[in-house]
């Protein structure tokens, strides 16, 4: 079957296509040469012949004016000095009777046969003619009708000349667009080396080690940009092994606390718990409390990597009022919390959002249930509130806060500002990184600060449909 065929290097591409614009370009110049070069040569030959019809009138007029009447030995004589071998010259009288013609040895008189091919000098769109033709009408003295004089030429000539032309355009197009085509290839090579010397740089890197970077080694702008749209992609691509192997090694951390309290109870039943009740029933219970842990942690991670994936970034949000929402958080919530901390909810009418409706439950479960854990007095607001075409929601807390320093690092996976605390209070250092993945799959942001109070304020940020 037949293949298209088309240049697989990146050099032999570039040529190829100077190439092609070449044989463009000499095509239309030429064209244009040819048809300029006959539209300069056809005029001038035919001014020529207008300028040597006035020479004979002139003269025929000027004998006449001595000689009553024609004399046609003289005529011919005087005819004969201004024809050439290609042309011919026809004297009529006013009635159109001939009077005498004068013919060169080439003239050939099939080339006035068709008369599409006599040059017209009105024409602008000129091309090949096979002759040139000039009428005179003149009055001269004893003659009561005027004369008619007819010049003919053949274009032969010119003709064999614009065919010579054409031959050398064509030949020297040919070998231009060889010298292009071989010119091109060798430019093209030259001014990819630098490309060259990248990629045996990118072969060489192994994958174990992408702590190396490229070496700039061309000035050319497209080489410094490839460069440094490759040395960033090299330093996003560790940053993510990075943070993959920071990942593994938490959750590996993470995993083994747990079940190393799993197993340490079960070596305790082993050797005691059989007749123990008591140690029995501790180890039990501490077992459930952790298995726990443990599929929570799982939960959470499995609800983590779908988000971060982008599955749950291709359902559709609907676009609906908050409010109903924030009346269920407010109900769930007001019982869960202590008496010694209150739970104070505001906000305002209509604030609608495009959301996932349980997504960003969790979201809000997940703040509430921070500001819950980490305040010890006062209380916990939760205010939401439309500005232009935004929609703010802020949870704020009177608890013990978090310095400055740590804020940056709040939404990182199973990071911790106080790792005793946060164990004692059971959670898996992945709330905030699940928070902050939800609102950026609700268009949205978040940014944390301290509260004067010297609590914490979490405020979220959300576009508006309303």
């Amino acid at each position: 079957m037949y293949k298209k065929w088309t240049p697989r290097s990146l050099t032999s591409r570039l040529a190829f296509l100077f190439t092609i614009a070449m044989v463009f370009f000499l095509l239309i110049m030429n064209l244009f040469v040819y048809w300029a070069t006959m539209q300069l040569v056809y005029r001038h030959q035919h001014q020529l012949l207008q300028s040597k019809a006035d020479v004979i009138t002139n003269e025929i007029s000027e004998d006449l004016s001595t000689h009553s009447k024609l004399n046609q030995v003289h005529l011919r004589q005087m005819l004969s000095k201004f024809v050439n071998e290609y042309q011919a010259v026809s004297l009529f009288t006013g009635d159109g009777t001939e009077i005498i013609t004068i013919r060169g040895p080439r003239w050939r008189p099939e080339s006035i046969s068709d008369i599409a091919k006599v040059f017209e000098p009105e024409s602008y769109f000129i091309i090949q003619m096979r002759a040139f033709r000039e009428d005179r009408t003149f009055s001269v003295p004893g003659f009561a009708k005027p004369l008619r004089l007819e010049m003919l030429e053949d274009a032969k000539p010119l003709n064999h000349f614009i065919r010579t032309l054409l031959l050398i355009l064509g030949t020297a197009s040919v070998g231009a667009i060889m010298i292009s085509g071989v010119g091109g290839y060798v430019l093209s090579r030259l001014g990819l080396r630098p490309l060259n010397r990248l990629m045996t740089e990118i072969y060489e890197m192994k994958a174990a080690s992408l702590s190396p970077r490229l070496s700039l080694q061309s000035t050319a702008q497209e080489i410094t940009a490839l460069t440094d749209a490759f040395n960033g992609l090299l330093d996003r691509i560790e940053a993510a092994l990075a943070k993959q192997k920071q990942f593994v090694s938490d959750a590996s951390h993470e995993l083994r606390t747990p079940l190393t309290i799993i197993d340490g109870y079960l070596r305790l039943l082993d050797r005691w718990g059989k007749d123990e009740v008591e140690i029995r029933e501790e180890a039990i219970q501490a077992m459930k409390q952790e298995c726990g842990r443990l599929f929570h942690l799982v939960d959470d991670l499995l609800l983590l990597a779908k988000l971060e994936e982008g599955t749950a970034s291709a359902e559709i949000l609907e676009v609906q009022d908050l409010e109903p929402l924030l009346e269920e958080v407010q109900q769930a919530w007001s019982s869960a919390f202590p008496a010694h901390l209150k739970l104070v909810c505001e906000w305002e009418d209509s604030l609608v959002i495009a959301m996932d409706r349980e997504k960003f439950r969790r979201l809000l479960d997940i703040f509430l249930d921070n500001a819950r854990k980490y305040t010890d007095e006062g209380e916990v607001r939760l205010k939401a509130y439309k500005q232009e075409n935004q929609v703010h929601i802020i949870v704020e807390d009177t608890g013990i806060g978090i310095d400055e320093k740590e804020i940056p690092f709040l939404f990182e996976r199973f990071y911790r500002v106080d790792k005793s605390r946060n164990r004692q209070k059971g959670g898996s250092g992945l709330g905030l990184a699940i928070a902050k993945t939800i609102i950026e799959m609700h268009r949205g942001e978040v940014t944390v600060c301290r509260t004067d109070q010297g609590g914490t304020a979490i405020h979220i940020v959300l576009p508006s449909y309303g």
